[in-house]
């Protein structure tokens, strides 16, 4: 993102217009009038800064229901179209009908979600951090029914895509 910030603001530097008019105005509104090339710059400063001394410190500031939603997208919306209509008996039938209804898509599907699935049992450990931080928002996770989705990936992968022996 930041080498991107940089060539843009290289560009913008040098003069070329081959970026439509919208972006311009939309980097001079963003820019409060600023020089574009300067603006990107400081903005991939910015960036690289807060990568380099990233102390993500959820005790301190929780995240908000829209940055669950945006941190979580997948696990958000698994909610959606998997548990909270009801069409399955349990949980555990709600994720398993998920993980084999991507088949043979499942790359697609099943690595993000999985690796939301991960992330949330390592920034919220333990049963009442992921409450108050996650479950709020994502109701149906907590740690084990994220460890059973983990689980359900993995004996999916083992068993549809591990090449013979």
């Amino acid at each position: 993102m930041t080498a991107l910030l940089d060539h843009v603001a290289g560009l913008c530097a040098e003069g070329a217009e081959a970026a439509p008019q919208e972006f311009h105005d939309l980097l001079e509104r963003a820019g409060a009038g600023t020089d574009a090339a300067a603006y990107l710059h400081s903005l991939a400063r910015t960036i690289r800064t807060l990568a380099q001394n990233s102390q993500d410190d959820y005790d301190e500031l929780p995240l908000s229901r829209w940055e669950v939603e945006v941190r979580f997208p997948r696990l958000s919306g698994f909610g959606v179209n998997w548990v909270y209509d009801g069409e399955y008996a349990t949980l555990q039938d709600s994720l398993q009908a998920a993980v084999d209804s991507e088949h043979p898509y499942c790359g697609e599907f099943l690595a993000p979600l999985a690796a939301e699935a991960q992330s949330a049992l390592v920034l919220f450990p333990g049963e009442q951090a992921m409450e108050d931080r996650l479950s709020r928002v994502v109701e149906w996770a907590t740690p084990q029914a994220l460890r059973h989705l983990l689980q359900a990936v993995d004996d999916h992968m083992q068993r549809e895509h591990t090449a013979p022996s």
